[in-house]
């Protein structure tokens, strides 16, 4: 089973993404609500796949991304943001983002694109 983290500072979404993938069939080990404590919880559970919201107080989902790659050059990271604007997309994978989910969630994109990247080795 795939473990996945979920870094967001709103707790309906972190919520969301945790019924949407559990159901799935997908464990979710750790939530973070901000930045800083993701990295913590990255640096603890090593989960094949971590789930970043891009606008969070304090540490963002672009430098959380960063400081992750740093830590993992090869982890496996989706944005996922209320943005849908190109600009920022762009930016997140430049940063090495494996994929994006913008939010609302639905499910079958967030499946889709959580398959998809843990599917690449």
């Amino acid at each position: 089973m795939k473990r996945i983290l979920i870094i967001d500072d709103t707790s309906r979404d972190q919520e969301i993404a945790t019924k949407i993938l559990s159901s799935s069939g997908y464990q979710i080990v750790g939530i973070a609500s901000d930045g800083e404590g993701g990295l913590v919880e990255y640096r603890r559970l090593n989960p094949d796949l971590t789930l970043i919201d891009v606008i969070m107080p304090g540490l963002n989902g672009i430098e959380t991304l960063r400081e992750i790659r740093t830590i993992n050059p090869l982890a496996k990271v989706i944005l996922c943001t209320s943005v849908g604007q190109s600009t920022v997309i762009d930016l997140a994978m430049r940063v090495g983002a494996n994929g994006y989910v913008v939010k609302p969630y639905d499910a079958d994109i967030l499946t889709t694109s959580v398959k998809r990247v843990l599917e690449v080795t």
